[in-house]
């Protein structure tokens, strides 16, 4: 189980290293630990981190889930805080956000 730090700054990994979890994510040697995703395919579908919303995560670079967020907003446009922590909590368990 992840539970989110918002106290903690996470930076996203490298571009290889995001690329090879991708490709582990294509082979399915990497999905989602919970019922609910395995079934529906999470990491392959919704949470895919090449998804628009994973991608444009990724692409803000370092800091806490609340500068993140307001990051996202400025640069992306508005987006649910529910919706916003699911995506980021699915990126610590991927591996992408540490």
């Amino acid at each position: 189980m992840c539970v989110q730090d918002f106290e903690k700054s996470y930076k996203m990994i490298g571009v290889d290293e995001r690329n090879a979890i991708i490709e582990r994510i294509h082979r399915k040697e990497l999905c989602s630990e919970t019922v609910t995703g395995q079934q529906e395919e999470w990491w392959l579908k919704k949470h895919h981190p090449d998804n628009e919303i994973p991608r444009n995560i990724y692409l803000l670079g370092q800091g806490t889930i609340n500068e993140l967020y307001t990051k996202y907003q400025i640069t992306y446009g508005l987006i649910e805080w529910n919706l916003f922590i699911n995506y980021t909590r699915e990126m610590i368990k991927q591996k992408i956000m540490v």
